[in-house]
């Protein structure tokens, strides 16, 4: 049966604050594409309405006049 080998207390200690820091880095990673995901549907429903709010009618009202029964 291998003995595990002792390790270092201060290689030990590194490791533990890198797994953190490598933590802390991954939420935040995932915090901001949660953010990019919602702030480019905002933006995107924003020029959706942008486009209905401009978007010119689809025949002339001269068309829609003359085809409407008196």
């Amino acid at each position: 049966m291998k003995e595990t080998p002792k390790i270092d207390p201060a290689l030990r200690r590194r490791l533990r604050q890198a797994e953190a820091k490598l933590r802390a880095a991954q939420l935040r990673l995932s915090r901001t594409e949660r953010s990019i995901l919602y702030w480019t549907r905002i933006l995107a429903e924003l020029r959706h309405e942008r486009t209905r709010a401009v978007q010119p009618a689809l025949w002339p009202e001269d068309e829609i006049k003359e085809t409407k029964p008196n």
